[in-house]
């Protein structure tokens, strides 16, 4: 399977195969993390349990990914893939706090946008440890802003519908008009932002390594 990931259609289904296996791995994790935490204490054992099990989580999921992007050659990169994962299960509960502490649709709508703007900064970095740059290289890559986008607005939409904080506006409208638990409408929409995340993600991530791997004569000649 690892030979395969490499170049035809064969890698093509392995590397979706991993991406889909990434989604579901990491949106498990967040649903039980969200249950762990729902009303308890920020110093609760239950709050520490949920952070982290999300971290192993994300760390299990970004080892996938780096599995995705490099093949096995490459190695797991341990301490960046640490670092990574737990800065990423920090922007969750930190976005989670911000929307408990506003409140209502303001906390939604100032949480979604603050995790839309952290999120694109984390993206880089992960697109840099993909492609074996040093973290911190660099701070913010603009390619990173849409799928940035569609993981806060799925999240933002995920916790308003599994909360109840959208019980009363039209997103709680929509699932009840398909037939479908609020909770249920929800979790199908984190699912499918993350899937877009991931995918969008290791296509940046694959992109930018070949170019840092491929002699600039190369790359000069084919484009002539």
């Amino acid at each position: 399977m690892f030979d395969a990931l490499r170049s035809g259609p064969v890698a093509a289904a392995c590397r979706w195969a991993l991406v889909a296996g990434v989604t579901a791995v990491e949106a498990a994790a967040l649903s039980v993390w969200l249950a762990l935490l729902a009303g308890a204490s920020p110093w609760s054992r239950e709050a520490a349990v949920g952070v982290v099990a999300l971290a192993a989580a994300l760390l299990v999921g970004h080892f996938l990914v780096d599995l995705t992007v490099n093949g096995p050659a490459v190695g797991f990169p341990l301490g960046r893939t640490l670092a990574v994962s737990l800065s990423e299960a920090a922007l969750w509960t930190g976005w989670l706090a911000v929307v408990a502490a506003l409140g209502g649709a303001r906390g939604l709508f100032v949480g979604g946008v603050a995790f839309a703007v952290a999120l694109a900064v984390q993206h880089t970095a992960e697109v840099d440890a993909l492609r074996g740059a040093p973290l911190g290289s660099r701070l913010f890559d603009v390619r990173t802003v849409g799928y940035s986008l569609v993981t806060a607005g799925g999240a933002t939409a995920w916790l308003a519908l599994e909360t109840g904080l959208a019980s009363a506006g039209p997103l709680a409208d929509i699932a009840a008009g398909v037939g479908v638990a609020p909770g249920t409408a929800g979790f199908a929409v984190l699912v499918a932002a993350l899937l877009v995340e991931h995918a969008v993600g290791v296509a940046i991530a694959r992109r930018e390594r070949a170019e840092r791997t491929t002699p600039a004569w190369y790359r000069r000649r084919s484009w002539t």
